[in-house]
């Protein structure tokens, strides 16, 4: 952590959870269930699950994490010239991972509605391709959130960017005192004489999952100011083993703590605090076993069409392979697998056009 987070170490942390996610999903409300292990049983399985949700406040982490580094490339000259190219950033990223959901989901409707023959309701189309409300895959709201967080970053970004230039610097003052105007302005309204403000205010408070938020710009804030690195440095001064001892004893304490927090399945409500110290550990950690590191960047790699796929594939997998293994644990690496397998297809396909492109400039330039 000598460096801050890596690329490869970005992949590890998404490796990890993408683990953490299929383990979730199959295990939180499990019922009818053997055992994953001979000596865990359905209420510690669900209850490991449960910590699993974990998963989702890493992959937010990781985002706004890389995030910094994306928007210090941009130009920073002027404050509007900054915000503009920032947005452009932001939206192509957006763009890009819903490119990927609707390719999955296409390709899901191809194989439920053209093959399968089962009924198409048109209603239920604009919800999926949004990810608003996504009723084919209920594991695709997160492609929602993750727009909605890059769209609230550049605010954050130019609120702590430094122009040189006096103008500029005034022009950043006038837009947030404006924009700080007009929120406490709308909020005051609702809450004292327009209640439908009001609940316009809860409904846009509710839709921005702050808990998940607050993890994405603390993973932005630790970047910008470096932290990993300067809580390493302060550690391997005092001893070379200490940040070992330390990362040890966070990621103990983590799991323990989020087990002991966790009132259900969807609970998130200090992972912003526990997220930072989990990834702080489980990294120094993972730096003395590189094979293990590596092993589990490529499943990060494969992370994002994993998770749009694998809500497809855990349920008649767990049917058909539940009858004929004693232990779970057989169902839970056959969808990692599967999801796995259906990943790189889904890359190379998408790969593909490109790949098409270049070959025929390829070739244009050879006539």
């Amino acid at each position: 952590m000598e460096n801050g987070i890596t690329k490869k170490q970005s992949a590890i942390l998404q490796g990890i959870a993408i683990w953490m996610m299929v383990y979730h999903h199959l295990y939180s409300f499990a019922v009818e269930y053997n055992s994953i292990f001979p000596f865990i049983q359905a209420e510690e399985a669900a209850r490991i699950a449960w910590f699993c949700k974990l998963c989702v406040g890493i992959f937010a982490f990781v985002s706004g994490y890389g995030l910094y580094y994306v928007l210090e490339k941009q130009p920073g000259e002027r404050f509007f010239g900054r915000m503009a190219a920032a947005y452009r950033c932001m939206l192509m990223r957006i763009l890009k991972l819903y490119g990927k959901l609707w390719l999955v989901m296409f390709l899901y409707m191809g194989i439920l509605f053209g093959i399968l023959r089962l009924p198409f309701d048109a209603s239920q189309l604009p919800g999926n391709l949004t990810a608003l409300n996504p009723t084919y895959n209920g594991a695709w709201w997160y492609v929602e959130q993750y727009a909605k967080m890059l769209l609230v970053l550049p605010f954050l970004d130019l609120l702590l960017t430094r122009f040189d230039q006096p103008a500029e610097r005034k022009r950043r003052r006038t837009f947030y005192l404006i924009l700080a105007l007009a929120g406490a302005g709308v909020v005051v309204a609702g809450r004292l004489c327009w209640p439908a403000l009001w609940n316009l205010v809860l409904a846009v408070k509710n839709g921005l999952r702050l808990s998940f938020l607050m993890i994405f710009a603390v993973g932005y804030l630790m970047a910008r100011f470096a932290l990993y690195q300067r809580a390493d440095k302060a550690l391997r001064r005092v001893g070379g083993w200490l940040p070992v001892c330390v990362s040890a004893a966070l990621v103990c304490l983590v799991i323990v703590l989020r087990v002991l927090l966790a009132t259900d399945a969807a609970y998130a409500k200090f992972d912003f605090l526990l997220v930072p110290a989990f990834v702080y550990g489980l990294l120094t950690l993972l730096a003395y076993v590189p094979p293990l590191g590596t092993f589990l960047a490529w499943w990060g790699h494969q992370s994002t069409y994993i998770w749009l796929v694998h809500g497809f594939l855990y349920g008649w997998l767990y049917y058909f392979i539940k009858p004929h293994v004693r232990l779970d644990i057989w169902i839970y690496l056959s969808v990692l697998l599967t999801s796995a397998v259906v990943s790189l297809l889904l890359r190379a396909l998408g790969n593909l056009p490109g790949r098409c492109l270049r070959l025929a400039r390829k070739r244009g330039s050879g006539l």
